[in-house]
């Protein structure tokens, strides 16, 4: 066995020396013309190749370059004789168009006792139409590699075709009869409907979950647009003659339609007009929703018997999208919670153990903004997780941040920024958002360079003016029998607010406590 396993070396070390780069020879000077491969004298110190692991290079990190500028492509604008205004942007790099258009209504525009209509009724839409039932929907789309789908967000609903350059007039000739001739089937309503519902059941399934469906009418408030919540009731209420009056409302005039794609204005023109003439009359206007009225100042809690983990959110109002210290409440944001490396995360996860991962952001809508830091963590955990948290936004609030901090984030912004113009997609998510928020399309141009004026100070002053002092939304979903203590004590010490526990079901609703 000795003997085997010295050949096997001296075998391998043969093989790694066949590999190793040899010296290249010279020819012998008697011979000039001759070239002769010889081996290289014993005597010989050839000199090691520049990529060895010991060359002195490898001993300095290299310097990054400069992040470059971003090159925008340009939005064209233009209205069509039906009144819907479109946005352009050509890419000539792959024979594709995407195409959305994007009208003012939405979940906001839910009656109360109906809160889904909207989203049931256009997801209904794209079911099929009278001709095509959906499963031969489907098979039409895929014969010509398309898509045509439709769906609606809270403030907006949405039309939306992709498909290669060639196949355009095929996913036009789809969404033309979509929506002159829509299906509008029972079975696919009631079939959208019973998922819808099993969502919400599957919604109140898990503390994380649960945590993610009750905070919005906390932050916003019950009675808020963008606060109320979908149950089994007002799912029911939705009928099916409903969803016909919501796809009357897609109409084009002040409606907008974003393309990006290899098209030219002349195109959109001839293939929209030639399929769609009698497309007209007005859309609704957007809906005025109010500022968000948050219940602060209380611990909400809701009790998931025996679960391993507690989700804990302590939240407030933020400002809107289009406050001209955005740069800084991003940075601040960022350096709070938004990476990895951020604060809230490194002190949960990497030094107390708490959690794999906390965060920290704004959530933008149209009329203004939630701020949130949340985490899963041990459940033994919830009460010291609580406090910490708080003890990190009192820091950001009364403390500068480091420069390297500031640093990290500021270059992290700078070089993700291409990202959200390497697709079409990306592209043109990113331009229909400045117009939703308000802002001018030409809002990038500038952007790099605000964000490198961003300094510590404005930092401190973003948490300063955007950070609540005290009175925060606090959630917490978890077991009663292990968590309830340390959420009385620390609404004892009022270190959120003086509102006390608040006990609620998985639908935000105030419930009985829980014996534990």
């Amino acid at each position: 066995m000795k003997t085997t396993i010295t050949l096997s070396l001296l075998a391998l070390s043969a093989a790694v020396a066949a590999c190793k780069p040899q010296p290249a020879s010279q020819p012998p000077a008697e011979q000039p013309t001759t070239p002769v491969a010889t081996a290289p004298s014993q005597t010989e110190a050839a000199p090691p190749p520049a990529d060895w692991p010991d060359e002195p290079y490898r001993a300095t990190r290299p310097t990054p370059g400069q992040v470059a500028e971003l090159k925008l492509p340009q939005v064209e604008t233009f209205k069509l004789d039906n009144g819907l205004e479109v946005y352009l942007v050509r890419n000539d790099k792959l024979p594709t168009v995407y195409m959305n258009f994007e009208f003012d209504f939405g979940s906001v525009s839910d009656p109360k006792n109906q809160i889904g209509l909207h989203s049931i009724c256009l997801d209904l839409l794209d079911e099929g139409t009278k001709n095509l039932d959906k499963v031969a929907w489907e098979e039409k789309q895929a014969d010509h590699a398309v898509s045509v789908s439709a769906g609606a967000g809270s403030d907006t609903s949405n039309l939306n075709v992709r498909s290669l350059k060639r196949e355009l007039p095929a996913a036009l000739d789809l969404l033309a009869e979509m929506l002159r001739d829509p299906g509008m089937r029972e079975a696919d309503f009631q079939r959208l409907k019973d998922r819808r519902k099993a969502s919400i059941a599957q919604a109140k399934g898990n503390p994380g979950s649960i945590a993610g469906r009750v905070i919005s009418p906390l932050l916003w408030g019950a009675d808020h647009p963008y606060g109320r919540l979908e149950t089994d009731k007002t799912i029911d209420a939705v009928q099916l003659k409903d969803c016909a009056k919501v796809v009357g409302k897609l109409k084009p005039g002040g409606a907008r339609l974003w393309v990006v794609g290899q098209i030219s204005q002349d195109e959109i023109k001839q293939e929209l007009a030639s399929r769609m003439p009698e497309w007209k009359g007005k859309a609704p206007a957007k809906t005025a929703v109010a500022a968000a009225k948050p219940r602060l100042g209380s611990v909400f809690f809701v009790h998931v018997k025996d679960a391993p983990q507690s989700s804990v959110y302590v939240g407030h109002a933020g400002p809107k999208r289009n406050a001209t210290d955005y740069e800084a409440t991003d940075m601040m944001a960022e350096i709070l919670g938004g990476s990895f490396s951020s604060r809230i995360n490194m002190n949960l996860r990497e030094d107390k153990g708490y959690t794999y991962g906390g965060r920290a952001g704004f959530g933008y809508r149209r009329a203004g903004s939630t701020f949130a830091a949340s985490s899963q963590v041990r459940t033994d955990a919830t009460g010291p997780s609580l406090r910490e948290i708080a003890k990190e936004l009192a820091t950001m609030r009364t403390s500068d941040a480091k420069a390297d901090e500031l640093f990290r984030v500021q270059e992290g912004a700078l070089l993700a920024l291409p990202a959200e113009f390497d697709t079409p997609t990306s592209t043109l998510v990113a331009f229909r958002q400045l117009k939703f928020f308000g802002l001018p399309l030409d809002w990038y141009d500038g952007y790099q360079k605000r964000l490198r004026a961003v300094d510590i100070a404005a930092v401190r002053k973003a948490a300063e003016k955007h950070l609540r002092a005290k009175d925060f939304v606090v959630l917490v979903v978890g077991d009663a029998s292990k968590v309830l203590g340390d959420l009385d004590a620390i609404a004892t010490e009022k270190l959120f607010g003086g509102g006390g526990v608040v006990v609620l079901d998985a639908d935000a609703q105030p419930t009985k406590r829980p014996t534990e």
